[in-house]
C-alpha cells in the first residue's frame, strides 16, 4: 500500500483534511458574488495556505464560465496578467502576445520581465471583452508580500474593482504580511480583503482518519491527534512517519513512540527553524519567556519591561497564531512541541542553540 499521507509544503496530500468545505465554500462565494472581492489566505508556515489554493485552482480551471491566471509575485505581474488572459480569451491568430516571454507592441518585442506600456489599458480592454461574454476571472498569487510588484497589482485591481468588472483575487501570505502592511497606502485594499484562516484541524476528523488509515485503536488514533494539535504539516508528518515505521508491524502506542522523535525533529527543522528565524529578536524573545505557561505578569518581570511594551509582542504572536489564551493572564503555544524546541534554542549543547 502506497503511503496516503504527504509531508511535502504546497502539495495537496491525498488526504486533504477538513480543508474540502472551506475550498468548496470560498469557489461558492465567488461564483454567487455580484461584485468583485479579493481574499487573503493566512496561516503559519504548514497551516495548509498553498494545498487550499492548489485545491481552489484546480476547480476554477474545471469552470468554463471562468478565466483562471496563477501570478507570481515579481516584477511585470501584470503583463503576465495580460498575457495570460489574452492566451485564453483570445483565438491563436488575434493574440496579442506572440509568445510566452515576450509582447509585440509597434513592432518592438517588450520582456514578460517589464511591465509593457499601457498594460492597465489592455487589462481594461480584455476585461471589458470577458464581461461581455458573461464571464468571470480569478486570480491567485501565492505568498504576497510588501513588493513593488503587489502595490502595482493593487492599484490596477482597484481601478478595475471599481469599473464593475468580475475580477476575484486570492493570495496567500504569513501572518507577518498582515502586520507589514497596516502602515502601506498602496496596500490598503488587502486591509479590506475577506479574510480566510488556516485554522487548526478538527480533532475528530484526526482522530477519525488515523483509525481509517491505521486501523488501530482510539487509544492509538487520540494520541496522533493530540501530537499534532491540529498542524496541517504535523497531521500529515506524523501520518506519514507512522506509516513508514509500522511497515506491516501491528500499529500501537510503542510504535507510535519509536517515532516521536523524529517527528519532532522534522518539526524543528522544516517548519519551527524557519517560523522563528522570521521573528524579531524582541518577538523570539516573548515567545521564550513564555515557556511553561507562564502568566502574563511573569513574562513582563522575566523581561525586565512595561506592561504595555509586553503586550504588543503578546498581540503580535497571537495575530501570528503562535499562542493561544488559556485561562486569565496564561496563554498556550498552537504548535506541537513548540515548547520543546524553544527550549533547545535556550540549550548550549543543542544544535538549536540560539546564543542567548
Amino acid at each position: 500500500m502506497i503511503n496516503p499521507f504527504n509531508p511535502t509544503f504546497g502539495d495537496v496530500p491525498p488526504i486533504f483534511l477538513d480543508k474540502n468545505k472551506q475550498v468548496n465554500d470560498l469557489v461558492k462565494l465567488i461564483k454567487e458574488s455580484q461584485f468583485s472581492r479579493s481574499f487573503f489566505v493566512t496561516g503559519v508556515r504548514g497551516s495548509g495556505k498553498t494545498a487550499y489554493l492548489t485545491q481552489l485552482a484546480k476547480q476554477f480551471k474545471q469552470d468554463d464560465n471562468c478565466y483562471y491566471v496563477d501570478l507570481l509575485n515579481r516584477n511585470g505581474i501584470l503583463t503576465s496578467l495580460a498575457h495570460k488572459l489574452d492566451h485564453q480569451v483570445h483565438s491563436k491568430a488575434n493574440r496579442l502576445f506572440n509568445s510566452i516571454n515576450s509582447l509585440s507592441l509597434g513592432g518592438v518585442s517588450v520582456s514578460r520581465e517589464i511591465e509593457v506600456p499601457e498594460v492597465d489599458e489592455i487589462l481594461e480592454d480584455l476585461m471589458s471583452e470577458i464581461k461581455q461574454q458573461g464571464k468571470f476571472v480569478v486570480v491567485t498569487i501565492d505568498e504576497v508580500t510588501n513588493s513593488k510588484a503587489i502595490q502595482d497589482f493593487a492599484q490596477v485591481y482597484n481601478s478595475l474593482k471599481r469599473a464593475e468588472y468580475p475580477i476575484y483575487v486570492v493570495m496567500t501570505g504569513l501572518p507577518d504580511f498582515i502586520l507589514d502592511i497596516q502602515n502601506e497606502d498602496k496596500l490598503t485594499f488587502l486591509l479590506r480583503s475577506e479574510k480566510i484562516v488556516m485554522m487548526s484541524l478538527n480533532a475528530a476528523d484526526m482522530v477519525n482518519t488515523y483509525q481509517k488509515v491505521f486501523a488501530c485503536s482510539l487509544t492509538v488514533a487520540n494520541k496522533m491527534a493530540q501530537m499534532t494539535k491540529g498542524y496541517s504539516y504535523g497531521f500529515q508528518l506524523l501520518g506519514w512517519l507512522y506509516f513508514e515505521e509500522l511497515n506491516g508491524r501491528e500499529p500501537t502506542i510503542e510504535v507510535l513512540n519509536e517515532v516521536k522523535v523524529q517527528y519532532q525533529l522534522k518539526l524543528f527543522e522544516n517548519a519551527y527553524q524557519k517560523i522563528l528565524m522570521g521573528l524579531s529578536e524582541n518577538d523570539r524573545q516573548y515567545l521564550i519567556n513564555v515557556n511553561d505557561h507562564c502568566k502574563f505578569s511573569d513574562v513582563v518581570a522575566k523581561m525586565k519591561k512595561t506592561k504595555g511594551y509586553v503586550s504588543q509582542y503578546r498581540r503580535r504572536a497571537l495575530e501570528r497564531q503562535l499562542i493561544t489564551p488559556s485561562g486569565h493572564g496564561y496563554v498556550d503555544y498552537t504548535l506541537p512541541f513548540f515548547g520543546e524546541y524553544l527550549k533547545q534554542t535556550q540549550n548550549p549543547d543543542s544544535v538549536y542553540y540560539l546564543g542567548y
